[in-house]
Formats: C-alpha cells, sequence, structure tokens
C-alpha cells in the first residue's frame, strides 16, 4: 500500500497574506512528499467556501508543482464535473496540458460536487449532477484519443473539433471517481474506475474493497483501460507521542466536521435533492458521534491515522490488510503548524510504511 498527500487548502485566517502563506507551505510540503517517495498529490476543487477551502484552481497549482517536483503523480481529487462548473472539452484540455509539463504524471479524479452553496451559485440542477459526471466520464476518454471529436449525447452535444493536445500518458491518464456510498463505489467497478474513498470508515473498508475488487472483474471500462485502484482518504498525523498528534490535530478535525455540518445545512434542514439524501443521511448518523466524543475514541475507531509512528502503523496496517491500495493523508488543517506537517511527513516515510505487513487479502482480491 502507498500514501499520498491530500489538499483542501484550509486556514482558521480568511486574510490574503494567510491564504498565500498556506499555498507556500503547501508547495514545500509537496516538495518534501516528493524526495521522500509518496506516491502522489491529490488537490480537490471546491469554490466560495471560506476557510474550509481556497482550492478553487488546483489545476494552476498542479502545474506549478510539476515544475517543483520530479516524481510524485499529481492527482485532482476531484475536477467538478457539472457542466456549469467545467465545461468536458476543457477538463480534458486542462489535463492534457497538464499531463504534457508534468511528462505524464497525472492522476484524473472526477465527482459531482456535494454542497448547495456551490451548486446554486453556477445554477446547477441537483437532479443533474449525477446524469451530467456519467456524460463528462464517457466523453474524456474519447476527447483524448480521437483525432476528431463529436459528441451528441442526452445533455450535452458539441460539434466535431480537435481537442488538442493529447495526454503524455497512452492512451490516456487513469481515470477515478469519487466515492462516499456503495452504490458509487458499484458504479467505479463495473466501469472500471478507480475509487477515491470520501468517509469510507474502517467499518466499511472491508466490504467496499471486496465488492470492488469482486465486480472490477467484469468491468466494462469507461475509458480505453481498467484502473484497479482504491484509494481512501484518513485525516492525519504522525508525532513524537500520540498526546502531541491529538493535542495538534484533534480540535482541527472537530472543526472540520462542523463546518461540513454548515455546509450541508440547507439540505440538513430543508429537503435534500434526491441524488443526495443517502449522503446527507448518513452524515447526520455520524456526525453527533464524531463531534462529541473524544480525538483518542476517534482514532480509536478507525476515524483517523492520528498518534505516534506505533499507532499511525496500526491504523495504516487495517487498511492494507483491507486490500486498499493507496491512503490519501489529510494533515494541512485549519491551524496545523507547518513544521510538524513536515515532521510528520518525514515519519510516515520513514518509521510508519516500511513497517507496513504485505496482506495476503489484497494479493487474493486482486487475482
Amino acid at each position: 500500500m502507498e500514501i499520498s498527500l491530500f489538499y483542501e487548502l484550509e486556514t482558521s485566517d480568511p486574510s490574503p497574506q494567510s491564504v498565500r502563506r498556506i499555498y507556500k507551505e503547501c508547495i514545500e510540503q509537496v516538495q518534501l512528499a516528493d524526495s521522500l517517495g509518496y506516491r502522489a498529490v491529490w488537490f480537490t476543487e471546491h469554490h466560495f467556501l471560506e476557510r474550509f477551502s481556497y482550492s478553487s484552481a488546483p489545476e494552476e497549482v498542479l502545474a506549478f508543482l510539476a515544475a517543483k517536483t520530479s516524481r510524485i503523480r499529481l492527482g485532482h481529487g476531484i475536477v467538478l464535473l457539472p457542466f456549469n462548473i467545467n465545461h468536458p472539452a476543457r477538463v480534458a484540455e486542462r489535463i492534457a496540458v497538464l499531463d504534457t509539463l508534468s511528462d505524464g504524471r497525472v492522476e484524473f479524479g472526477g465527482g459531482r460536487a456535494i454542497c448547495e452553496s456551490e451548486l446554486s451559485a453556477f445554477h446547477v440542477d441537483p437532479d443533474l449532477t449525477r446524469p451530467q459526471w456519467e456524460e463528462a466520464l464517457a466523453m474524456l476518454p474519447a476527447m483524448w484519443t480521437q483525432e476528431r471529436f463529436k459528441w451528441d449525447g442526452k445533455l450535452i452535444q458539441m460539434p466535431e473539433r480537435a481537442v488538442i493536445p493529447k495526454p503524455v500518458q497512452q492512451p490516456h491518464p487513469p481515470m477515478s471517481v469519487a466515492c462516499t456510498q456503495a452504490s458509487t463505489v458499484e458504479f467505479a467497478a463495473e466501469h472500471g474506475l478507480g475509487v477515491l474513498g470520501f468517509g469510507i470508515s474502517e467499518a466499511n473498508s472491508n466490504e467496499y474493497v471486496r465488492t470492488y475488487r469482486e465486480k472490477i472483474r467484469n468491468a466494462k471500462p469507461i475509458g480505453k483501460f481498467v484502473n484497479n485502484h482504491f484509494s481512501v482518504l484518513r485525516m492525519a498525523l504522525c508525532s513524537p507521542s500520540d498526546r502531541e498528534a491529538l493535542d495538534l490535530q484533534g480540535a482541527n478535525m472537530k472543526m472540520y466536521t462542523r463546518q461540513t455540518r454548515d455546509l450541508f445545512a440547507p439540505w440538513i434542514e430543508g429537503k435534500p435533492p434526491a441524488s443526495y439524501k443517502a449522503i446527507i443521511d448518513n452524515f447526520v448518523k455520524n456526525f453527533a458521534q464524531v463531534d462529541q466524543i473524544p480525538i483518542e475514541d476517534v482514532v480509536k475507531f478507525g476515524g483517523a491515522c492520528i498518534g505516534d509512528p506505533a499507532r499511525c502503523l496500526d491504523s495504516l496496517q487495517f487498511l492494507e490488510d483491507a486490500g486498499v491500495d493507496e491512503v490519501m493523508l489529510f494533515m494541512q488543517l485549519y491551524t496545523t503548524p507547518h513544521d510538524q506537517i513536515m515532521r510528520s511527513i518525514d515519519l510516515f516515510a520513514n518509521q510508519v510504511v516500511p513497517k507496513l505487513k504485505s496482506s495476503s487479502a489484497r494479493r487474493e482480491l486482486r487475482s
């Protein structure tokens, strides 16, 4: 199992100086991860979410990082695919340019946005996000591989054009999708797509991975190849002692949960769109538990990878044994000190990952 970094670029101080600082610190953190052999860095895409995320143009950050790193893969985790936010042709162009600049290091992840404030600002009908997401996913590999592209779909049409440039990776970069529930995991497997698992807990990771491996054997890939890859997100911080890690990151994790609740408030307090109901219901069910119980218990029950190297090893070993391929470590939160993140990146690479024991379950599930 490999490890990566994940960023939403958060800060409790919305001043331009603070935002500039977190961008600069992020670049240093990724450069360190690149030198230590981390697999990838993943950036989400969010809009208008003050304090929660300043990652509104991840393609710009990833292009900058392409010039500042040499090995680490550059992941969109995820591109928002509703047409009013990102036209599929523009997505195809940006990914191909980044792949060209990075000498073929791009990982593509697509999703549909999960909060009302983003969707309504771009005049996106929530009930159309799922079909638009599916149609965009089908269009992208065709644009990347066909000399001339034309599309006459149910929701979008495009006259024949040469979509250029083409990606360096052949036939195209690996494709994954954001997954927060079982139905999306099954969709990913059936269409030969990788999983970017957000909100997948230890309690259901085993079942989700097993379902994914079983169904992907008979995949009809939406792209030109099957990307059999299962990743999960974990809030994380590794420090010399459990107490230090919990003191540094515990309050940040609680703040993140509460701000997520604020983002979902219009649908929690009102009526969520049908295709978002399962996500909202699951969040509401888990919110009180995660918000109210001590951070020590959140970690104990697999809700985060925070602690000393031994505790972080236990957390990652569970996911290794479940057959997970990659863990996206989410360390940069509101007030997490830069020097502590740098130390954590080093500890994971040198004192945690080398001690992971290879899982026979992974080999059996993938065979």
